[in-house]
């Protein structure tokens, strides 16, 4: 059904909006190749060298909570049936992450990093989950 008819039939606005939403950043078959690589390239920025992890203003917390949203919202993009796959894939990816750091001269594991990533994952699944 097309979001215009959607709209002035009274079906209202969510559902209109979440029509159209679905129409502009649906990710077609095939594309899985974008959540994995990025993925990878969380992992080389989480374990890798201090030097590789990007910096910004907003304090120490925002990077990971950023790149994790992300993640969640391009995964729960990718495989829209299997979230609960998803939620699983990045709890894990999470603690291992952290778990990697123990082993990084320079770099340091806490649990509160993992909540801090697993946080950023779970606001981009949601936000995937409200607007479908």
């Amino acid at each position: 059904m097309d979001w215009r008819s959607l709209i002035s039939s009274g079906a209202g606005f969510r559902r209109a909006a979440s029509s159209l939403w679905k129409k502009l950043i649906s990710v077609p078959a095939g594309h899985h190749a974008i959540a994995w690589t990025l993925l990878a390239l969380i992992l080389m920025a989480t374990v890798g060298p201090i030097t590789l992890r990007p910096i910004t203003p907003f304090g120490p917390n925002f990077e990971p909570f950023a790149a994790f949203a992300v993640l969640g919202l391009v995964f729960s993009l990718t495989y829209p049936k299997r979230l609960i796959y998803v939620a699983a894939l990045i709890a894990v990816s999470c603690g291992l992450f952290e778990y990697a750091q123990h082993f990084i001269p320079g770099r340091h594991a806490d649990i509160d990093n993992f909540f801090v990533k697993f946080a950023g994952a779970a606001v981009g699944m949601v936000a995937v989950s409200v607007i479908y």
